[in-house]
């Protein structure tokens, strides 16, 4: 995909420019992250209709590297928030909101002196809240429009690159990707993936 090619070379030309010194191995960390997030899964509805499907989303996350290069990270993902509207009405008649909390084994190895490489693997539990923002709308053209709650298990995969900006901080970049995320509208259930670029700091200690 360009998209994700694209990030991934705008993430190592970032981080690939500036100077660090090299992270020791074997510590805990943990840290925040802001970005955008991509999703075609903001509502099932596609017929005469508006979906937003990039919003603003975060994390924070906590890991240690049990042995060598391998370790375990646990997170919490916000995902964003996704409004749906008729086309040319420019008034949102549903929003959606998609959160996970993510445990992943992680995979981390020098790239030179103050950078390291991490790759990630794991599962993300989510929760996909969607609620009617115009009552007459939902009643009169989404059957069954109920604010609902849905829960799911999704597999998770990430790449990202770290730099170190002083001894026990670095600047992290990430790109990730949470697979077929469980949701629903009213009695409607679909399934689509979210992709994650962030960026954040990482401390260590």
């Amino acid at each position: 995909m360009k998209k994700i090619g694209s990030i991934i070379a705008l993430l190592a030309g970032v981080l690939l420019a500036g100077q660090a010194f090299a992270q020791a191995p074997g510590q805990s960390y943990f840290g925040a992250s802001f970005g955008a997030v991509w999703t075609d899964g903001g509502s099932p509805y596609t017929i005469n209709v508006v979906n937003e499907d990039v919003s603003v989303g975060f994390k924070a996350f906590a890991g240690n590297m049990l042995w060598n290069k391998f370790g375990l990270e646990v997170g919490y993902y916000y995902l964003g928030t996704y409004e749906t509207e008729f086309t040319g009405s420019g008034q949102p008649f549903m929003e959606a909101q998609t959160s996970a909390i993510a445990v992943n084994g992680v995979y981390t190895t020098p790239l030179g002196p103050g950078y390291a490489f991490h790759a990630k693997v794991g599962l993300a539990f989510t929760l996909y809240e969607a609620s009617c923002r115009d009552a007459a709308v939902c009643a009169a053209s989404v059957p069954v429009m109920l604010n609902t709650k849905n829960y799911g298990v999704s597999g998770m995969l990430g790449i990202g690159i770290s730099a170190n900006l002083a001894k026990d901080l670095a600047l992290r970049m990430d790109f990730e990707h949470i697979g077929s995320v469980h949701q629903a509208v009213g009695n409607t259930d679909f399934k689509d993936g979210y992709d994650i670029f962030s960026v954040g700091i990482q401390f260590t200690f």
